[in-house]
């Protein structure tokens, strides 16, 4: 059987669970401000956000996305037009479901003949609901014949259509339910092979044969799905024996509406969820297209495993820097090398060190997500962990009337952090313990980051907490000065 295409994972399968501490880094980064800046459609937004909480560990996954994007890159009218088709298609189960629950609204029928009525009806759905799912295959393949598309995941639905579209079976079920038009069954004459147990108590009730009377050309319903144990000819029945026979044709139909129904479940849950998957996509076409339109720059990523323990970027900005408004030619890019324990970025407020934390901590993400990222270029390992804290304020804090109350709930924060790190993981810290003494914060802080590389942590630390930098032996990190929003690294 088939397995289920999926457009995020290519093994069908998310890696890991939404991890809290991805959705606090996504807060802590703006990236929520920035994706409802490029997207108006709320739906999509939260969408792309809560695949951007459980990043891709695969570096497989990885590519996958990342080829499934540059596909629809060229071809954005193919990303609408998909958006458009399987949002309707996502419907036809729970339309089918609701039609279906309509029948016995009012409970099961008392009389014979009113069950029969019931069970005929729900074949007659369960008929078009598999004509109606095969008929959506034929037209995203006509839709496919349009686009040289070069993903897999894009080729896998490609794929399968033509494997719908040639299929003798398929086309089987689909002629058979094409031949469901009339809405009751006295449209159609029945026989039925019935089993008896020893007592001559029917135990199994099977359609051997179904004819439409109604059809100007006879034709044998069953013999659609190469039924070979038909009965050879129709005979009356006494009325005594009208209710019997009542109950073993709506046995027998009961048995033909399931076939449709498991027929259509096995092909529709091939690509059931793909119009959500979609939304992330349509969410990245609109950043960048916000991008484009503003003359940005971007890339796609190298990406690496995690025991490269790399990341290395020319040309990095802000993203979040385009819901102002503002062209490439007027922001102040950065590059980015952590080959040591750590990078400590100073400064002093407002002279560009968070918007270089932001720009590095989302495009970490957005790599680890399949995405493109705002920087000429970048070569980036795969992290286990992307880990923030955010001072509320960057005020001094000698202006701060509640100073201890925030140092000690930033110690939990940073505690929590701490007991949650796994080897490969990245912490982004931005002006973490300011709000206590220089020397006691400075010396506090450095025991922390000290742990960092026990445990083989990277860390990004921005403060204007000068005191911290004569603490670290020569080389031991690497050092960033803010001089007009340009980060330059201090030898």
């Amino acid at each position: 059987m088939q397995k289920h295409i999926s457009l995020l994972y290519k093994d069908s399968a998310p890696e890991t669970e939404t991890v809290s501490e991805i959705k606090e880094a996504i807060y802590n980064l703006n990236i929520d401000r920035m994706a409802e800046g490029a997207c108006k459609n709320k739906k999509c937004t939260d969408y792309f956000l809560s695949v951007l909480a459980r990043p891709a560990t695969s570096t497989e996954n990885i590519a996958y996305r990342a080829e499934i994007l540059r596909d629809f890159i060229r071809y954005p009218d193919l990303l609408s037009s998909l958006v458009q088709l399987f949002k309707s298609y996502n419907n036809l189960s729970f339309e089918t479901e609701e039609m279906t629950k309509e029948i016995f609204r009012y409970g099961m029928p008392a009389s014979v003949s009113g069950l029969m009525d019931c069970t005929y009806e729900e074949l007659y759905i369960n008929a078009h609901y598999a004509r109606n799912v095969i008929a959506y295959f034929s037209e995203i393949y006509e839709l496919f014949a349009g686009y040289d598309v070069k993903s897999a995941g894009l080729l896998a639905i490609k794929d399968f259509c033509v494997q719908c579209n040639e299929s003798k079976c398929i086309s089987a079920v689909e002629n058979a339910a094409e031949l469901f038009r009339s809405e009751n069954p006295e449209s159609y004459r029945f026989a039925v092979k019935t089993e008896f147990d020893a007592a001559m108590s029917a135990i199994r009730c099977t359609l051997a044969d179904i004819e439409d009377v109604t059809a100007k050309e006879k034709k044998n319903i069953l013999s659609i799905f190469k039924k070979k144990d038909a009965i050879p000819s129709v005979w009356d029945i006494g009325s005594s024996a009208a209710d019997s026979a009542a109950t073993a044709v709506t046995y027998a139909i009961g048995d033909l509406s399931m076939l449709f129904s498991d027929i259509a479940n096995g092909i529709y849950s091939v690509c059931y969820g793909l119009s959500e998957e979609l939304q992330f996509y349509y969410t990245a076409i609109e950043i960048e297209k916000r991008i484009r339109a503003l003359g940005m720059k971007y890339c796609f990523p190298q990406v690496f495993e995690k025991e490269a323990d790399c990341l290395e970027a020319c040309g990095i900005y802000d993203m979040l820097l385009f819901n102002e408004g503002k062209r490439y030619e007027s922001i102040v890019t950065n590059d980015v090398a952590l080959t040591r324990k750590g990078i400590i970025a100073m400064g002093d407020n407002n002279c560009g060190k968070t918007s270089f934390l932001r720009a590095v901590g989302s495009a970490i993400l957005f790599a680890q997500n399949g995405l493109f990222v705002c920087a000429d270029s970048m070569n980036v390992s795969v992290r286990s962990g992307i880990f923030s804290h955010f001072s509320s304020e960057e005020k001094d804090f000698t202006d701060s009337s509640d100073a201890a109350g925030r140092f000690e709930g930033e110690v939990i924060d940073i505690a929590r952090i701490v007991n949650a790190l796994t080897p490969y993981s990245l912490v982004l810290l931005n002006e973490t313990f300011q709000t206590t003494a220089y020397r006691e914060g400075a010396l506090g802080m450095k025991e922390i980051l000290d742990v960092f590389p026990e445990i083989k942590v990277k860390y990004i630390f921005v403060t204007h907490m000068k005191a911290i930098f004569p603490l670290f032996e020569e080389g031991e990190v690497t050092v960033l000065k803010a001089d007009k929003y340009k980060l330059i690294e201090q030898q």
